[in-house]
This record gives structure tokens, sequence and C-alpha cells, in this order.
């Protein structure tokens, strides 16, 4: 009968816990013999498992606590914030120090002229953790270019890119081997062109417009109305006045921050994060 199987249980766990204390009575009517460090370091570890053990026929789990008690899996939420147009001593500098508050990566596509007439941003990019790749030397639409004049804007800004790390390997290894299409014109042409050169496409799922000159609650807006996990972000740090885009930025950090996004680099001496398909 099952009060009969519960009565002798309890009785079974009695009876234990008076074995357990008698056994420790007869043991405290022994003479002790010559205690060392480390034979007591020995009985504390013994005393403390057979205190576990009785602890245990105490209070058997129930059936179903290996279940409650599974991890729970933690799905990260990742983010590529990207930066085109730079760099630029004015806008460049006040995004690092955005991304820096909120510990967020971004990688910085340059056009060559500008890393030539600022080549120490480029540096500060690097000395801050953020990576580089490349958006052409002159911002010219590449989508028909024949291989040697898309090898000369790749190659050219690439060389700009190195020469502004004036030889730091710990700096250069922020450059990655990724180009993004100036306009986001991009073709087969465009894409063999690249592969050639050892070059990934980077492309975006969700443009803020900020290049529109929208106001900073509007940018807000175009993010969190596209916002998923693995979408690859477009702004702009240089080429005209970026100060909407720079307020845009602080709400777009606070915004992944409260909904548990981290903001990654899409581009890394590894390659991208997201392979072009």
């Amino acid at each position: 009968m099952p009060g009969k199987g519960l009565n002798s249980m309890k009785l079974t766990k009695w009876l234990t816990i008076v074995l357990y204390f008698g056994m420790i009575f007869c043991l405290s009517l022994q003479p002790l013999p010559e205690v060392s460090a480390q034979s007591l370091e020995h009985t504390n570890v013994d005393s403390a498992e057979l205190t576990e053990i009785v602890r245990g026929w105490l209070h058997p789990a129930d059936e179903d606590s290996s279940q409650n008690n599974q991890p729970i899996e933690n799905v990260e939420k990742v983010v590529y914030l990207t930066f085109d147009d730079g760099p630029d001593p004015v806008w460049t500098i006040q995004i690092l120090r955005l991304l820096e508050r909120y510990q967020a990566k971004a990688t910085f596509y340059m056009i060559g002229y500008n890393v030539v007439s600022h080549p120490e941003v480029v540096r500060e990019i690097a000395r801050r953790g953020q990576t580089i790749g490349v958006h052409g030397f002159n911002h010219y639409d590449l989508s028909a270019a024949g291989y040697s004049y898309f090898y000369a804007e790749v190659h050219d800004t690439e060389m700009a890119i190195t020469d502004a790390m004036q030889g730091n390997p710990e700096l250069v290894k922020q450059l990655g081997h990724c180009m993004r299409p100036p306009y986001g014109r991009k073709s087969a042409l465009l894409s063999t062109n690249a592969e050639a050169m050892g070059y990934e496409v980077s492309m975006w799922n969700i443009d803020t417009k900020d290049w529109t000159g929208l106001e900073p609650e509007v940018i807000l807006s175009h993010l969190r109305d596209a916002l998923e996990p693995d979408k690859v972000i477009l702004m702009h740090d240089g080429g005209l006045d970026r100060e909407n885009t720079v307020e845009a930025l602080e709400l777009i950090l606070h915004e992944l921050l409260m909904q548990g996004y981290n903001a990654l680099p899409y581009c890394t001496q590894n390659g991208q994060a997201i392979k072009s398909s």
C-alpha cells in the first residue's frame, strides 16, 4: 500500500541518521592520534563527503530536477555597424567616442583621397580596435569598370590605408580585404573583379537613410523597423555634415543595448562575418 511504503522510507531515513551520529559518538571515545595538517585536510574532505551522502538520503532530488537545472541556451543577438565615405576629422572622431562609450565595434569603409588627407584619423580608428575596409579611391561607380580601373581604385586605397598605419603591424591588422561598392552599385563584373583581387564585396540590408539629412529620430525609426539579428547597418561618417548621423548613432546604440544586441565589426582580417552570395 502507498502509506506503508512511505512509512518504510521514513523509518529507513531515521535509522540512517541514528547510525551516522552513533558512528561519530564512537569515534569520539577513541584516543586521538597525532594530527598533521595533511591528515586533517583529508579528514575534512571525508567528513564533507559523508555529510553530502546523508543529505542526499534525507533530501532526494525530484525526478524532474535535472530538467529544471538545464542551462538556458543563450542565442547571441548580433548586428554589424558600418560607416562609409570617411575618414573625417570631425565626424569620425565623434563616432569613435560613441562606439567606445557603448563598447560597440564597427567597420569603416574608406575613400582613398580622404585617407590621404586624414591619415591620423585612420590610425585612431585602428588604435580603438575598429576595423577598416575599402570604398574606392575617388568614390566612382565601379559596377561597369574594367579590371585595370577597378584594380587601381581598390589597390590605391589599400596602399593609402597601409601607409597611414606607418608600418605598425598592430594597426595594419585592422584592415580587412573587403570593399563596399560606391553608391551600393554591385554587378557580376564588379564581383568578378573583387574576387580576382582577393576581396569580398560588402553590402548592407538596413539603410538608415542618414545620407538624406533626416532627423535623428527618423533615422532611428528606419533602423527599429528593420532590426533583426545579423543585419548589416549602413551609416556615413564623411562626405557631408554628419551631425544628425552622430546624434542618431547615440539613439541607435542605446536602442541596441536595450534590446540586448552586440555590435560587431562586419569585416576583419579573417574576412566578412557574413559571406557574400
